[in-house]
C-alpha cells in the first residue's frame, strides 16, 4: 500500500515543491489549504485536496479539521506548511498524535527553534554568529540599540507568529532608514523583539534534514536576489559546495536548539568570509523544490526516515538553479524603475537546469492558480525564501 502524506499550507510554494517532491518518491499527497484556488490542489502532484479553516483566524477550528481528517482515513505522516502550521500543530499534537505521525521534536524544542533570540545565542556557540544584534523591549531601547548599531537597522520579531483573539497574527522584518521609520515600525512588534545591524553582504541559504544528530540531506545555495531587495524571499538563487567546516556547524546549530527534521538556515556571507546566521526556518521552505531537483529531496527523505527506512545521506549537485517568476519579474521592474538597466537585463538572462517555483512543463496548473491569485485576490507570501 502506498503511504500517505498530509501537508498543509497548499497555497504556498514551499507545499507544492514538497508535495512535487513526495509524489516523484512515490507517496501519496493530501494537501490542506484554506483558501482556493490553491496552487498545490491544481498539481499533478496531489492526489486528495483539503480545505480547512485558516489557523491564523480560530486555531480551535484548524486543529478541529485536522484532527477530523486524520481520523477520517490512514495518512503516515504530517507536515506543515509554515510557521503557524508548526506552532500550532506542536502545541496540539496531543489530538494529533494518535492519528498519525508528525516527528516533531518537544514543545519545547520547537518554541525554541522559532525563537529568533534563542537562535541568535545557539549560532554564536556554534561559530555562526549573528550580525550584531540587541534584544528591544521598546521603542526607546530600539532607539539606543540603533544609535549604537547605526543606520539602517533591521528589526525582528522574536517569533514570527503571536497569540491574538483565538488566531495568529503575523509580524514581518522591517529594515528602517532611520528614526522616523523606526518609530513608526516599532508598534508593530509584540516585546520582546531584535534590532540588527544592517549589513550588505552575499546571501546564503542552507538547508537539508537533521535526525539523530545527523545531516540525512544537505543543500547549500548562494542567492543571487531577493525580493524585496534586502529584506525579502529568493528569487533567483543556484546552489554551490558547502563551505569546509559549515556542515558540523550545523550539527551543533541544531543540535543546540533540539531541532529535528526540514530546515533552512539563512546566512550572509560577510566581507571577511564568516558566515553570519540571520534566520532559520524549521519547515519546509518556498525553494524546497530546488533540492530535490537537484538531488537532495528533502520530503521524501524525511518522511522516509520517520517511517523507518533509514535513508541514506544524500547532498545536493552544485550548479542547480531556482526562479521564483513573480519575485524576478518584480525584481526586472524594480530595477528599471531605478534606472539600473544593468541589472534589469541581468534578471532576464537565460539559464540551464533551472527549477520554477510555480511553472513546470508537465505540471502547469499550479502556475495557472497563482495566476488567478495574483489577479483576483492578495494573498499572504507565506513561506519565507
Amino acid at each position: 500500500m502506498t503511504d500517505s502524506v498530509v501537508v498543509t499550507d497548499a497555497e504556498e510554494r514551499a507545499a507544492l515543491g514538497a508535495c512535487r517532491g513526495l509524489t516523484s518518491a512515490g507517496y501519496r499527497v493530501c494537501a490542506v489549504a484554506r483558501l482556493r484556488p490553491a496552487a498545490t490542489h491544481w498539481s499533478r502532484a496531489c492526489s486528495e485536496r483539503v480545505t480547512l479553516p485558516d489557523p491564523r483566524i480560530s486555531v480551535d477550528r484548524f486543529v478541529a479539521g485536522l484532527e477530523e481528517l486524520l481520523r477520517s482515513r490512514p495518512y503516515d505522516v504530517l507536515i506543515p506548511g509554515s510557521d503557524a502550521a508548526v506552532v500550532v500543530i506542536s502545541e496540539h499534537r496531543e489530538r494529533l498524535e494518535p492519528w498519525t505521525t508528525l516527528g516533531l521534536p518537544s514543545r519545547e524544542a520547537v518554541r525554541r527553534s522559532v525563537d529568533k533570540l534563542a537562535l541568535l545565542e545557539a549560532a554564536a556557540d556554534a561559530g555562526l554568529a549573528a550580525p550584531t544584534s540587541c534584544g528591544c523591549a521598546g521603542l526607546e531601547e530600539a532607539r539606543e540599540a540603533a544609535a549604537e548599531l547605526g543606520f539602517p537597522v533591521v528589526v525582528k520579531p522574536a517569533q514570527s507568529f503571536t497569540a491574538v483573539n483565538g488566531g495568529l497574527r503575523q509580524q514581518g522584518v522591517v529594515v528602517a532608514a532611520d528614526d522616523a521609520a523606526l518609530t513608526a515600525a516599532i508598534p508593530e512588534f509584540a516585546s520582546p523583539f531584535v534590532v540588527q545591524r544592517f549589513e550588505r553582504a552575499q546571501f546564503v541559504s542552507c538547508t537539508g534534514v537533521f535526525a539523530d544528530r545527523r545531516l540525512l540531506a544537505l543543500t547549500t545555495s548562494r542567492v543571487a536576489r531577493l525580493w524585496p531587495p534586502g529584506a525579502g524571499m529568493h528569487a533567483f538563487a543556484e546552489t554551490v559546495a558547502a563551505p569546509e567546516g559549515l556542515p558540523d556547524r550545523l550539527r551543533t546549530l541544531l543540535g543546540s536548539l533540539g531541532w529535528q527534521g526540514i530546515f533552512q538556515l539563512q546566512m550572509l556571507e560577510l566581507a571577511d568570509g564568516r558566515l553570519a546566521v540571520i534566520d532559520l526556518n524549521p519547515r519546509v521552505f518556498a525553494s524546497i523544490a530546488l533540492d530535490a531537483d537537484a538531488g537532495a529531496n528533502l520530503a521524501a527523505v524525511w518522511c522516509d526516515w520517520l517511517l523507518g527506512r533509514d535513508p541514506a545521506p544524500v547532498t545536493a549537485r552544485p550548479a542547480r538553479r531556482y526562479r521564483w517568476e513573480e519575485g524576478d519579474l518584480c525584481n526586472f521592474a524594480w530595477q528599471l524603475r531605478h534606472r539600473r538597466l544593468r541589472a534589469a537585463a541581468s534578471v532576464l538572462l537565460p539559464h540551464r537546469r533551472v527549477t520554477h517555483a510555480w511553472f513546470r512543463a508537465t505540471d502547469p496548473g499550479p502556475l495557472l492558480a497563482r495566476g488567478f491569485n495574483l489577479a483576483f485576490r492578495k494573498t499572504p507570501s507565506g513561506s519565507a525564501a
